[in-house]
């Protein structure tokens, strides 16, 4: 089933993990599949995003793993000029290949709700983003009579 149709029950998991398949989602359907796991989550529980994380070109990153991606496929002769001219006809009319930056993912995380927001370059165009859906407060009370968190 298409990724951004999954429902599951609220509170029924620990860990939401996807890699490499949120950049084929329109941005609308990314923030959605994110507030949707924060809810998926129990309160403590973790988001794991690693995909693509690269904007329209506009930074001096993006254009540096742009061109990169650009050399290290046209090495590879005609195949690779193929994939050139298929990837960049899918990322200018972001047809299917529809990255955002590290920063765009990590707003998303903050608006849906998410803490211990952190973000990380893997390697080349990957990154890798994990938040937390916070703990409920406990009102439990110790053996001393105070109350914990």
């Amino acid at each position: 089933m298409p990724i951004e149709d999954l429902s599951l029950p609220d509170g029924s998991v620990d860990l939401v993990v996807t890699s490499y398949a949120l950049h084929h989602l329109r941005d609308a359907d990314k923030r959605r599949v994110v507030c949707a796991a924060y809810h998926w989550l129990r309160p403590g529980g973790t988001l794991l995003v690693a995909d693509m994380m690269f904007g329209r070109g506009g930074t001096r990153q993006d254009r540096a793993i742009i061109k990169s991606k650009v050399r290290a496929l046209a090495r590879k002769g005609i195949g690779g000029w193929w994939r050139i001219a298929k990837n960049a006809y899918r990322y200018l009319l972001r047809v299917q290949e529809r990255p955002v930056s590290m920063a765009a993912w990590t707003q998303t995380f903050t608006q849906a709700g998410f803490t211990a927001i952190t973000a990380s370059s893997i390697v080349a165009e990957a990154g890798l983003v994990t938040g937390r859906r916070p703990s409920r407060v406990s009102t439990d009370r110790s053996p001393q009579g105070r109350r914990t968190a």
